[in-house]
């Protein structure tokens, strides 16, 4: 790593790397700039678009609601949260390990299961982290929060390489501090690890997440998936009878003693399963130490590192580039922009003052928005009489009204959004230098040039409504006529022979909503071939009109579902299942291609074009109809291909 390389800095945060990419939200590496700038956590960055949407934010804060006040060692921590540079983030532990689903994974590569005594242990260590969440009372008013999970899977289940175990991802938990209840007809959840009772109604408890634990243990013990069939609806019919095979049939390891415990905890009538995870966390401790006395927590430590040895060899080297970071120069960055929303001192200004007598200026920020300036108002406060007066564009403040007040001036210039904390700069200054502000001192300038660049950013960013008022259009007269032309993509006004102006109306256009259940930060959506942005809401598609939304993630088979909403029916839920890991092999040619040529070929209905020569590229299972094209030649041969799940191919 470069010294000279330089990161991103996001807030108070040095990035460092990504860790996920996904289409709500990426989640990143980071320093802490502080006095702890050792610490390493993991920052969630919500994207901008979605961190106004205000259904988004409700989302967002009923998760933080849950997780902020909770302080477990087998639960991520969530540190911090705010809003930077328009986006809504989350800082958390940062875990350094794989979760449950890449360790099962990693196990199948190598035809291993799990073994027993770490699979009792993980589990009973997501035992207590559950619930403590299922007791958890605000501690300020005593109350309980009734939180229920409802996405216990292997995916949210983090293994440290040091082997802590750890829960993640409250983001749909069920809690009396939810801001509204779930929508009917939206399953919260992966389909595979639902409850019988969801699926007739129920109020959903602590058992609920019982049974997803109980589905967990058995997919460890045994390897496989608890609940799989070719379509959602024969995986919901499977919930729905409950018919469960004991572990032991599947894995002849699997002790009689423990198949009764995960099947107590995977009994179709909820009364008939341990009453708490605190029981069923004892149950599986006593089982644990009465067949493996020996057994020992640093035992999943050492299992960790054998099975992810490489990637850890890589990390440490990593950290270690990390570590040499000087992040004096990032501090000090920060620390200028916080003096800049900071008071001046009186040492400073270099002048005394008493103390109600003051002017307070509020930066204006011209960065471009759809917000239109409608003048500044100057708020006028003193120790005898408060008033406000609205300035118009070419206004200035009477003689006199500034003398001995308070004075805020506050524009609505674009770039500065309802809601956000305005950056405020304060000046101490005596009341004989307000008065000769008043008669034009060096003072007055200041003021002047405030009110200059609004009426400047007024007429940059506005200019139809400037155009409106002395019939010239600036924007055109500076960039030309396809500027002035290209200036706003949806008008507001349009100016009529009688001077006045009239509102242009518009047609909306008549859309549906497509609801998509499973979805997680990690998968793209593409609706009929292109990809959009999922705020974890809906997707508003046109009716009468057949569209195809596909969900994608890197090494896994795609999921598509074809769907066309009426105006009758204009709303579906698609539940997205597990998606499958692709079935590769990989595929290496030949040497002698010429510089230039490429391997075109389709995957998964998308056109791949590689270039030529390539080794070991991963490609999924399947027969290929492909050709080799050299554009600088003007050459094309057909060729065709076989891939076989994990074997290697050569292509001539």
């Amino acid at each position: 790593m470069s010294e000279s390389k330089k990161f991103q800095r996001f807030g108070k945060y040095l990035i460092l790397d990504h860790l996920v990419d996904g289409g709500m939200a990426k989640i990143c590496r980071a320093r802490y700039l502080g006095e702890q700038a050792n610490k390493m956590v993991a920052v969630k960055m919500v994207q901008p678009q979605f961190s106004n949407d205000e259904a988004f934010v409700r989302m967002f804060q009923d998760e933080l609601n849950i997780t902020f006040g909770m302080l477990h060692p087998n639960i991520m921590q969530v540190y911090d949260y705010g809003k930077t540079n328009g986006q809504l983030y989350t800082a958390m532990e940062y875990i350094h390990g794989a979760n449950l689903k890449q360790y099962l994974d990693r196990l199948k590569e190598k035809k291993v299961v799990f073994p027993v005594e770490i699979s009792c242990y993980i589990i009973s260590q997501v035992c207590l982290g559950l619930h403590y969440a299922h007791t958890f009372t605000d501690k300020l008013t005593g109350k309980p929060y009734n939180i229920v999970h409802r996405d216990i899977s292997p995916h949210n289940i983090m293994l440290t390489y040091d082997g802590a175990v750890k829960v993640i991802d409250f983001g749909i938990a069920k809690a009396n501090t939810n801001s509204e209840a779930t929508q009917a007809g939206t399953i919260k959840g992966k389909l595979s690890y639902l409850a019988p009772e969801y699926l007739d109604g129920l109020e959903l408890d602590a058992r609920y997440d019982e049974f997803a634990v109980g589905i967990t243990l058995w997919e460890l013990l045994c390897s496989r998936k608890l609940f799989q069939a070719s379509n959602d609806l024969a995986v919901l019919k499977q919930i729905q009878a409950c018919k469960i095979v004991p572990p032991s049939q599947i894995n002849p390891s699997v002790p009689k003693e423990l198949d009764a415990i995960v099947m107590k905890a995977l009994s179709k009538d909820r009364a008939n399963r341990y009453d708490n995870l605190d029981q069923l966390n004892r149950a599986l401790v006593r089982f644990l130490y009465a067949q493996y006395p020996d057994f020992n927590a640093s035992d999943l430590n050492t299992f960790a590192e054998d099975l992810f040895q490489t990637e850890i060899a890589s990390d440490r080297d990593k950290f270690v580039e990390y570590g040499k970071i000087d992040t004096n120069a990032y501090i000090e960055e920060m620390k200028r922009e916080e003096s800049k929303t900071g008071k001046i001192s009186k040492k400073d200004v270099g002048i005394k003052v008493q103390a109600e007598e003051r002017i307070r200026v509020r930066e204006i920020d011209l960065g471009e928005a759809d917000s239109q300036t409608s003048g500044i108002e100057i708020e006028l406060k003193g120790s005898e009489k408060t008033g406000t007066r609205k300035v118009g564009r070419t206004a200035t403040p009477a003689k006199g009204e500034v003398a001995s007040k308070n004075t805020r001036i506050n524009s609505s210039v674009p770039g500065t959004k309802k809601g956000e904390k305005e950056r405020t700069s304060s000046r101490v200054v005596s009341r004989k230098q307000i008065q000769d502000a008043d008669n034009g001192s060096s003072s007055s300038p200041i003021i002047i040039l405030i009110i200059a660049a609004s009426l400047a950013a007024v007429a940059y960013l506005q200019p139809e409504m400037v155009e409106g008022i002395i019939g010239i259009n600036l924007h055109k007269m500076i960039h030309g006529e396809d500027a002035a032309r290209s200036i706003s993509s949806v008008p507001t006004t349009k100016r009529v022979q009688n001077g006045e102006p009239a509102q242009v109306a518009h047609v909306a256009e008549e859309v549906g909503k497509i609801v998509l259940s499973g979805v997680d930060v990690s998968m793209e959506v593409f609706v009929d071939g292109s990809k959009v942005d999922y705020v974890g809401s809906s997707l508003k598609v046109g009716l009468n009109k057949e569209v195809v939304v596909t969900v994608k993630r890197a090494g896994f088979q795609p999921y598509t579902s074809a769907v066309t909403l009426t105006k009758d029916n204009n709303s579906s839920v698609i539940n997205v299942p597990e998606l499958e890991r692709a079935r590769t092999g990989l595929l290496t040619t030949s040497l002698n291609y010429t510089a230039g040529s490429k391997l075109v070929y389709e995957e998964s209905g998308q056109l791949i074009e590689r270039d030529l020569p390539f080794k070991d590229l991963q490609v999924p299972e399947g027969s290929y109809q492909a050709k080799i094209v050299n554009p600088i030649l003007g050459t094309e041969k057909k060729v065709e291909f076989q891939i076989e799940e994990n074997k290697k191919h050569f292509l001539e």
